[in-house]
């Protein structure tokens, strides 16, 4: 009997003609029948754009689930300069966006991104990614919004100097935020980094006092970031007596290392995240500790989080009451009176508003009063060209002042205050003055997603964060996810500080992910909008019309002379990084 040989051809192309007629069904080419296509689209991810900051959420987490851990911190900081702060203290509101909350729990987003910063390369310093412009930039202020300017502006090639009030930089993430959730040394080595870049920073300057306004006209271009180091005042009597600080005067001393003295019974007026942190400083200085909110827990805007773990240390928390007067006692704080509210309508921030009740008043014997009702920017050194509204700076949405060639962001421009927002206004101030002082554009194109932040890499068209995504700003929702490929996992929660050892100091309260727990939870991420070339459309395509690329390309091949267009490949798709469209 004669030898059977088996012939391969590579493409179809190759086949000869008479096989293709007679021992195949290649002739019989399906495609026609098609009237819509199939495509690959990587899409947004719901955590990248629900990221103040402008992290590439997905790539981070996608680099730390194959272990390259150096490789996820260089991403980040591709967009941010602080991810060990932020890792550490912002309020991941990337988390709420995570689809995969919907289904069981969100990802540790804000875990994982701490535990990319604490592997982060020793002594591996940023680098610029633009040729010197001969430009130079003024910045006032040295907090997340400021620090986050100079750096990107420095990468750009601009000569920056920053001018802060204080002994040292850091703006509030120094003197706003104890160190038993953000220690000064994981600070001091991010700023360090930007200043790698030659960013100098002039500490104890004040402009208004130190320096003029026109003083900075020698420069080509100005950003504001001064912060909100004001506290609004109660507006009662015996307010300015001994033993009233504000929340802002009592965390800033402790942080400078002064000895504070509060005695048995230290009372916190106010329901934000400076009260909450007032709060806890105090139980650590031994006081006992009562705080009293004029509205209900549902409206209180710390982070829940925080004022879980305040409770936990000790902290009594009474609602609806509002204080009436300070009581005195030999020049000096005895108590406060008190009075019950009722939540009446809306005001203007959507909160029911907090309305007294006659008749109710009661005394509370106390130490020392912390009022902590919110703060103000202190603008009085802007001249009348940079435009203000209700105590903020004025700005459009890329920064932009009244007047030519300032800008403005952080707290001192922005309704909501917190580091991961600041560091956002930072990023897109920093892009605007490139694109003025380079005559090129910043569009909304570089925005990530629809209501997301702007993109440093999109805006540069450098670097690797956000590249999975550069042609779709379609923001993946769960109901477009195939969760039928994903079984239900808890969630992976970090630890904290024994509660005997954390009230013995200032030591940071929450643990880092072991390496173990962090592989676990980014191996929970869906990846949405992204491809991960799980192999399934090229697996349950009934026309064998998809292929793999060669080894050293990325992705699938379609070939539309076989593509019947029956959409099962876009529906197989876990993570709706597919799409079908009609034909042309």
């Amino acid at each position: 009997m004669s030898e059977i040989k088996t012939i391969v051809y590579k493409t179809v192309d190759e086949v000869p003609e008479f096989v293709v007629s007679e021992a195949t069904m290649l002739w019989n080419k399906t495609g026609s029948w098609r009237y819509l296509r199939p495509g690959y689209l990587n899409k947004i991810p719901p955590c990248n754009q629900g990221c103040p900051a402008g992290n590439d959420v997905e790539g981070f987490i996608a680099l730390i689930g194959e272990k390259k851990y150096a490789d996820a911190w260089r991403l980040l900081k591709e967009e941010n300069p602080f991810p060990a702060v932020c890792g550490r203290v912002c309020y991941h509101p990337c988390e709420t966006a995570c689809n995969r909350g919907q289904f069981d729990h969100s990802i540790g987003i804000n875990s994982l991104e701490r535990f990319a910063s604490d592997h982060a390369p020793v002594g591996e310093t940023p680098q610029k990614v633009k040729p010197e412009s001969g430009k130079k930039v003024a910045i006032v202020g040295s907090g997340p919004a400021g620090l986050t300017a100079a750096y990107h502006l420095a990468r750009m090639g601009h000569e920056t100097t920053v001018y802060e009030a204080d002994e040292e930089p850091g703006g509030l993430m120094r003197y706003g935020i104890p160190e038993y959730r953000l220690p000064n040394s994981v600070l001091d080595t991010e700023i360090d980094a930007i200043r790698s870049l030659g960013v100098k920073i002039e500490c104890n300057t004040r402009i208004g006092n130190d320096l003029s306004w026109e003083d900075l006209q020698s420069f080509d271009a100005i950003f504001v970031a001064v912060g909100v180091h004001k506290n609004n005042k109660l507006g009662i009597e015996n307010e300015e007596i001994k033993g009233v600080f504000s929340g802002l005067e009592l965390l800033g001393n402790i942080t400078r290392g002064k000895e504070m003295v509060l005695g048995d019974h230290t009372v916190i007026i106010g329901g934000g995240n400076s009260a909450i942190d007032s709060a806890r400083c105090a139980l650590r200085q031994g006081s006992r500790v009562t705080l009293f909110y004029h509205r209900s827990r549902n409206e209180m805007p710390a982070f829940a989080e925080e004022i879980y773990e305040a409770e936990r240390e000790g902290l009594k928390v009474h609602f609806l009451r509002q204080p009436v007067k300070i009581l005195a006692e030999g020049g000096k704080v005895s108590g406060i009176r008190m009075r019950q509210t009722m939540l009446g309508e809306p005001d203007e921030s959507g909160r029911r508003r907090p309305e007294p009740v006659p008749g109710t008043e009661f005394d509370v014997q106390a130490s020392t009063i912390v009022t902590a009702i919110g703060e103000s920017a202190d603008l009085d050194f802007l001249p009348e060209a940079v435009k203000t509204e209700y105590r903020r700076i004025s700005v459009n949405k890329f920064t932009q002042t009244s007047s030519l060639s300032v800008y403005a962001g952080g707290d001192a421009a922005l309704e909501e205050h917190n580091v991961a927002e600041a560091i956002g206004s930072g990023k897109m101030a920093a892009c605007a003055i490139d694109a003025q002082l380079r005559n090129s554009e910043l569009t909304e194109s570089q925005i990530i997603g629809k209501t997301g932040a702007v993109s440093v890499s999109r805006y540069l068209k450098h670097g690797n964060a956000h590249a999975e995504s550069p042609d779709s700003n379609h923001v993946v929702e769960f109901k477009e996810l195939n969760i039928n490929y994903f079984e239900p996992q808890a969630r992976n929660k970090a630890q904290k500080l024994d509660m005997n050892d954390r009230m013995k100091g200032f030591r940071e309260i929450n643990l880092a992910y072991p390496e173990d727990m962090a592989l676990k939870e980014a191996d929970r991420c869906f990846h949405c909008g992204i491809c991960t070339m799980c192999d399934n459309c090229y697996v349950f395509c009934p026309d064998v019309a998809i292929s793999r690329k060669p080894k050293e390309e990325w992705g699938y091949d379609i070939a539309m002379d076989y593509c019947k267009g029956c959409g099962i490949c876009v529906y197989e798709c876990p993570r709706s990084a597919m799409f079908m469209e009609e034909e042309k």
